[in-house]
């Protein structure tokens, strides 16, 4: 195996999250069923205690809450399946290294940079980096303009430097806060 092909699958177990917590609830649950259902099957106690116990309580009650628990079990599961696994983080590849960054790491570094860039104070300047998409928020100081375009090209700047392209979308608010 190449260098290259090891970082590329170190960097996919880094960015999207393990499915073997279902599957161990899966593999138990079945487990347990066929366990239980075997055992049913073998001891004619149990089955007379199941009858007993049935007997004396309501078994509507019981049936529904048992249908209730394996529904949310099943929508669980399902959820699990579905839902994206992927962590709020980016990896790269570049020669001999593999680099991996967390979202929060580039928001704060692009959001430095359009602070600085555009000479807003830095807890104006707010950044979301999502799995497609980066949303930059500038709040300008009151009387200051703020062109979006310049914070365009600096939220760009700063993700071109570190390597990681993005989508993004800018928002300047149009009333300014005193600094």
């Amino acid at each position: 195996m190449t260098a290259s092909v090891v970082y590329r699958r170190v960097l996919r177990r880094e960015t999207h999250r393990a499915r073997t917590v279902p599957a161990v609830i899966v593999a138990v649950l079945t487990a347990a069923l066929v366990f239980a259902g075997a055992w049913w099957m073998a001891d004619p106690a149990l089955r007379a205690a199941a009858e007993q116990l049935t007997a004396s309580a309501d078994v509507a009650a019981i049936g529904s809450t048992a249908g209730v628990v394996a529904l949310v079990v099943a929508a669980v599961l399902i959820a699990f399946g579905v839902l994206p696994g992927r962590r709020a983080r980016r990896g790269r590849v570049a020669g001999r290294i593999a680099v991996l960054v967390d979202d929060g790491v580039l928001a704060g570094a692009a959001a430095d940079e359009v602070a600085r860039r555009c000479a807003v104070v830095r807890e104006h300047v707010s950044v979301t980096v999502g799995h497609r998409l980066a949303i930059v928020r500038v709040t300008p100081t009151s009387g200051v303009p703020v062109d979006e375009g310049s914070v365009r090209e600096a939220a760009h700047a700063s993700f071109a430097a570190l390597g990681f392209d993005t989508k993004m979308r800018v928002r300047v608010t149009e009333r300014g806060v005193v600094s």
